[in-house]
Order: structure tokens, then C-alpha cells, then sequence
């Protein structure tokens, strides 16, 4: 019996060694897209999508070769059947598996995200981390630029949503595709990366698109973002800028290497009231000081003093733009109500609006700065 045993499980250990995959497909066989870009089309009620497919040769090694990809576009009544159009015109069978990155023109996002997005959320092709970025023109002109890198233009751009939002305040990541689904079901407001093209080969990604019904409503600078960013606390590190008075110098930079923020809200009196706990580590790179009469010490003291005052100001007029311009809520504030103050929420859930108008923004902003760098007198 045991040798029968022993027998049956060779037998099958070989049968599976010499199986392959049934559902294989040569990699000649697949069109990888890598990026994708929607836009309205010129007669106003299609949609156009670009398609930035790589070639086989981008996957193999050889990404060095010339056009390691290409571009094709579809323009049709959505994205669904823009994805159908592609199957049916090219020689090789369409994945969004590697996609890195959806960009969604301007106008188009004015018009609205949820019909053309319906296909993306159910997909099962796409992976969830996908960045997406509105741009500030069409969201094709970004996919043809030339960039001066072997990196195809859609991992560029992918590349420069995750790592420049680390480093820089006014540039974030803050959505994707997961996101986005979950926004779209919640009814939550948000932001996307801004994406502006300079020109052929230069890219602006500073700033953001403020989007309420998944719609694009409206724009902020890179300051005005770096103060929602604070807001939110999805800031990890960066560098923060800060011209000072006649009698410190003219401008220090300090690069931040540590934020906690704590928004918690607060109704008193019947009104709402937003509290932000931020505290700030970091170290001066770079001080341009005229003064050398000054202890350490005391300017030391007078720059965190001034940074803390500066960070306070922004975030107010960013908070303040959010709810009086744009009404938007990109701070989850409504769900922390909701959570926080059930009866409250039960009992003024219709007035909502008019109580976020309202609200009150109270800061405490600590800067703490651990070293000093380089002195320029």
C-alpha cells in the first residue's frame, strides 16, 4: 500500500511539473497599457482616451531602444466602449494590469468623473494604488511630452506623484483609485494632483483640483495645498520656505523631517469649532542673515517663533478658501461629526453646509528646529 502511495505521488509531482498555464499569452501577444488619458472630445459629447501602450521591448531589457511604447487614441461615448474600440483595432490583446497612472483633462473633470470611472471601479484588471492626476489643459497633450529620461512618460509620471509629494509640500499623491471608488460611495469631497505641461518636455505638478461630486470645481496653488496638507496631516517631510523681517535678514529654508497633526472637532455653543494640533521638527538648511549682532539662541528662538505664525496663517486662508469659495470638504470633517457628536449630527445633519461656513479653525502650531545649517551673511 505504501509503495502504491509513494507511486500515485511521483506520477502526479510530474504531472504537474510538465503543465503549463492554460490561460498563458505570449508577452508579443499583449498590449501593456501603461497610462491612460481622458479627455472631452471636440464635439462635446464623447469622451477621447489616449492609450499609452509599451512595446515588448520595454519589458525585456532593451527600454533603451527607440519608442519603447506608443500612443493611440479612441474617442467614443465612454470609457467602456473606448476600451472595447481598442480590442477590436489593434493586433494584440489589451491589460491594464501594469497601468501606472490616469490623467483626466480639465474639461472633462468639470463635466464630471463618475460615468467614465464606473468601468475602472469594477474592473478587476486595474490595481487599486493607481495615481491619478487631473491636468490643467487636455490630459493627452502630457502622455505625447518628450521627457528627458528612458522612462516611458507614464512611469514618470507616476514616479513624480509618489516621490516629489515626499519631498515637496505643494505636490501629493493623496488619491487613488481605491480612494476614489470609496469617495465615490461616501459622497466625500477631495483633492488630485495638479498636473500642468510648460511645455514639450516640463512639467508643473504643484497644487491641487478640488473636486466635490466627483467634479472639478476649482484649483489651488501649491501654497494654498500645502496648507490642506497640514490640515489633513499627510505631510511626512519637505522644505518650507520663509522670508523674514529687515532686521533677522532676507529668507531661510527649513527642511521638515517630522509632522504630527491632530484635527479634532468641537461644537460649543451650538456652533462648530475645528481644533489643529501641528508640531513641526526640522533643521535649517540655508539662512541668508544680515544681522550678526543676534545670539544663536535668540534668533533661533525668533525663527521657529516666525515659522509657527507664518504655517498658521497659510493653513487659515487655505481652510478658509475651502469652505467659502469652494464649500468643499477634502478634511473629512463631516465624518468626524458624524462620529464624534451622533446626536448633534442627527439633529442638524439638513444644515450641514451652512454649519461648515461657519466653522471656526483654532491652531496650535509648535516649529521646532533642531539645527542650523549653513549661515550666509
Amino acid at each position: 500500500m505504501l509503495k502504491k502511495c509513494v507511486v500515485v505521488c511521483i506520477l502526479l509531482f510530474l504531472l504537474l511539473a510538465t503543465t503549463s498555464c492554460w490561460d498563458h499569452l505570449e508577452i508579443e501577444r499583449q498590449a501593456f497599457i501603461l497610462g491612460l488619458a481622458m479627455d472631452k472630445a471636440e464635439n462635446g459629447q464623447e469622451i477621447e482616451v489616449t492609450f499609452q501602450i509599451a512595446k515588448p521591448q520595454a519589458f525585456t531589457g532593451d527600454a533603451n531602444a527607440d519608442d519603447p511604447f506608443w500612443n493611440t487614441t479612441q474617442i467614443s461615448v465612454d470609457m467602456t466602449e473606448a476600451y472595447k474600440q481598442l480590442t477590436k483595432a489593434i493586433n494584440q490583446i489589451p491589460t491594464l494590469e501594469h497601468c501606472q497612472v490616469i490623467l483626466i483633462g480639465e474639461e472633462l473633470a468639470r463635466g464630471g468623473l463618475e460615468e467614465n470611472f464606473d468601468y475602472l471601479f469594477r474592473t478587476h484588471e486595474i490595481r487599486r494604488l493607481v495615481r491619478i492626476g487631473v491636468v490643467q489643459g487636455k490630459a493627452k497633450d502630457v502622455l505625447d511630452m518628450e521627457f528627458q529620461t528612458d522612462l516611458l512618460p507614464a512611469f514618470v509620471l507616476s514616479e513624480m506623484m509618489e516621490e516629489n509629494s515626499k519631498h515637496s509640500l505643494e505636490v501629493t499623491d493623496f488619491m487613488n483609485i481605491g480612494k476614489l471608488h470609496t469617495a465615490d460611495a461616501t459622497g466625500n469631497d477631495f483633492v488630485l494632483s495638479r498636473v500642468v505641461p510648460l511645455d514639450n518636455k516640463i512639467l508643473d505638478m504643484s497644487g491641487a483640483g478640488v473636486f466635490q461630486d466627483l467634479k472639478l470645481i476649482g484649483w489651488l496653488s501649491g501654497k494654498e495645498l500645502t496648507g490642506i496638507r497640514f490640515i489633513r496631516g499627510d505631510v511626512g517631510s519637505g522644505y518650507l520656505a520663509l522670508q523674514l523681517p529687515e532686521d533677522l535678514g532676507k529668507r531661510a529654508m527649513l527642511e521638515i523631517f517630522e509632522t504630527n497633526s491632530i484635527m479634532e472637532p468641537e461644537i460649543r455653543d451650538n456652533r462648530l469649532y475645528v481644533h489643529l494640533e501641528l508640531r513641526i521638527e526640522g533643521d535649517i538648511i540655508e539662512i541668508i542673515k544680515q544681522n550678526e549682532e543676534i545670539a544663536e539662541m535668540e534668533f533661533l528662538k525668533r525663527l521657529e517663533q516666525l515659522y509657527e505664525q507664518d504655517i498658521k496663517n497659510n493653513i487659515q486662508k487655505s481652510f478658509q478658501k475651502m469652505q467659502i469659495e469652494f464649500n468643499s470638504d477634502p478634511f473629512l470633517l463631516k465624518e468626524k461629526v458624524k462620529s464624534y457628536y451622533p446626536e448633534f449630527w442627527k439633529q442638524n445633519h439638513e444644515m450641514w453646509d451652512e454649519i461648515y461656513r461657519s466653522a471656526i479653525l483654532e491652531t496650535e502650531a509648535r516649529v521646532l528646529i533642531r539645527r542650523i545649517g549653513e549661515i550666509r551673511h
